[in-house]
């Protein structure tokens, strides 16, 4: 079989001229997009890229090509040597143009140039202007397809006879023009999809209770890979986290129920997928939990009498000397930090805690767990000048006037004397809705109208236009809106007040060109709907 190939050398041979490439237009978009690789009909049977004649690697998708310019055609991105396969049986090979749909029907391409026996072929010429045999599509020769323009496909076919048994080609855009003048855009195929790998792992990540935790990953591959964030509480079943699919995962106010959760990403495209290692959140207590009956380290805390600022609470040897953080209860509330003595006892001000029963409870500072290492219960006693509480109860009663209502102030509307193909405008006049019911649940206010009738004669409703609006003077209450089209107004659950909510509408009428003279008529309805 004979093997035609270019090679490295013929790079700069086939380069005839390399002009300037000037940028693309929108008016070249149907060219952005390659043919599917495949056997079926609209599809190239090999990859095909538009190459550098000097270098022989891909030119910019986009790029606007001089109809002159000398350009290869070859099936790899960076091999400039690697090689078109021949079909068996194949006899020919051309390059060739021909409308999109149509490049396996030799009969329809526009023109093209016997390139010699058919066999392996390496970085072919695929300049339009060199397809010199005009062919028997329409229009009929490369220069005619220049003037066209439009969408076009280029490429390289191998045929026996005029059977094609193989093409290879893209899709490009031309600008008409002679073909001194004439450019053309081109599509490249897509790159080659390339599965993800991990760049960046996810980090364990801590907060306090009602905090916001982050983790964040990235992952390389192409197509740019979609994310999906999965948790785990055991670190083997995992279940997607709704609306997690960007890099970073937020988790907004933890709970402690959540500390111990495992969270890892997956990164997918169409070449595979790929899986981050786990991390695991831990989310810190605010104040511990309170110690009650027989929980470890309970001591035995003297009574305070009414009216005493602090208590003694013995911590324990085992607690000489430290500095606790102090807790204490019914409501939690945080007394700050005291230092213990050599006995193990802390001394805590209560002057803040209101009269009651407490619990207080010791934690060493920067423990992340919180564990009580001493707590023990007092009564504290009111005494004179110590916040007292008390209740009133407050009572007040809503009244209504339970109105609802709908009253449109004018009874007729005149547009007067109309001229076939004028509009007169006229204002509806106020309209007034009043709701003060003792259940409110809202309301809509539509509007409607019948054609416009003289006798047998007839306007359709059409030609008039109903657009609401404020009445003169009025502010509503919040809740209550001008509407849209036929809904002429509307509001939420709130009251009108007796004096009522005030609207209005601006009219048009266009008299048709075809109506015949006369007084026409019609009827405009309103109609308050609750909701």
């Amino acid at each position: 079989m004979n093997k035609k190939t270019l090679g490295a050398a013929g790079l700069a041979t086939a380069a005839l001229t390399l002009l300037a490439l000037a940028a693309p237009t929108a008016a070249f978009a149907d060219s952005s997009v390659p043919p599917a690789v495949g056997s079926g009909a609209t599809q190239t049977d090999q990859a095909l890229y538009v190459l550098d004649p000097e270098e022989g690697f891909p030119l910019t998708q986009g790029s606007s090509i001089a109809w002159g310019l000398q350009v290869l055609g070859g099936p790899s991105p960076t091999d400039p040597l690697a090689e078109f396969s021949a079909p068996a049986g194949a006899q020919q090979w051309y390059t060739f143009i021909s409308p999109r749909g149509s490049e396996r029907n030799y009969n329809a391409w526009n023109g093209y140039l016997y390139q010699g026996a058919s066999g392996v072929v390496s970085l072919a010429a695929i300049s339009p202007a060199n397809l010199a045999t005009t062919g028997t599509g329409s229009p009929a020769g490369a220069a005619a397809v220049a003037a066209q323009g439009g969408d076009w496909s280029l490429g390289v076919a191998w045929t026996n006879g005029s059977n094609v048994l193989k093409v290879a080609y893209t899709y490009i855009t031309i600008t008409a023009g002679t073909p001194s003048t004439a450019t053309y855009t081109f599509a490249q195929p897509a790159a080659a999809a390339t599965a993800p790998a991990i760049t960046t792992q996810p980090a364990n990540a801590s907060a306090a209770a009602g905090a916001t935790a982050t983790f964040t990953a990235a992952a390389s591959g192409s197509p740019a890979p979609t994310v999906q964030w999965q948790s785990s509480s055991d670190g083997t079943t995992w279940t997607d986290v709704n609306g997690a699919t960007s890099a970073t995962l937020t988790v907004a106010g933890a709970t402690v129920a959540q500390s111990g959760t495992k969270y890892h990403a997956v990164f997918t495209n169409s070449a595979g997928s790929a899986t981050t290692d786990a991390a695991t959140l831990t989310v810190n207590a605010l104040f511990p939990t309170q110690p009650t009956g027989s929980d470890a380290h309970k001591v035995t805390i003297a009574a305070p009498v009414a009216g005493d600022a602090t208590i003694t609470v013995p911590a324990g040897v085992a607690n000489a000397n430290k500095t606790l953080q102090v807790w204490a209860w019914s409501d939690p509330t945080n007394l700050g930090q005291q230092v213990a003595d050599a006995d193990g006892d802390v001394v805590v001000d209560i002057t803040s805690l209101p009269a009651g029963e407490h619990t207080v409870a010791f934690t060493e500072p920067g423990d992340a767990t919180l564990t009580v290492v001493a707590w023990g219960t007092f009564e504290k006693l009111s005494a004179s000048g110590d916040p007292l509480t008390d209740d009133v109860d407050l009572k007040a009663t809503v009244t209504a006037s339970d109105l609802w209502s709908l009253n449109a102030e004018e009874t007729q509307v005149d547009f007067g004397n109309v001229t076939r193909g004028a509009t007169k405008t006229a204002s509806l006049g106020k309209v007034t809705v009043v709701d003060d019911r003792n259940v409110l649940k809202g309301w809509d206010l539509g509007v409607g109208w019948t054609k416009f009738t003289k006798g047998a004669d007839e306007i359709p409703a059409s030609a008039l236009t109903v657009a609401g609006k404020l009445y003169t003077g009025y502010t509503p209450v919040a809740g209550i809106e001008v509407g849209t089209g036929t809904n002429l107004a509307k509001s939420t659950a709130v009251s009108t007040s007796p004096a009522g909510a005030l609207f209005d509408a601006d009219l048009a009428f266009t008299a048709p060109v075809t109506a015949q003279a006369g007084e026409y008529h019609s009827t405009l309805t309103l109609t308050l709907t609750s909701r």
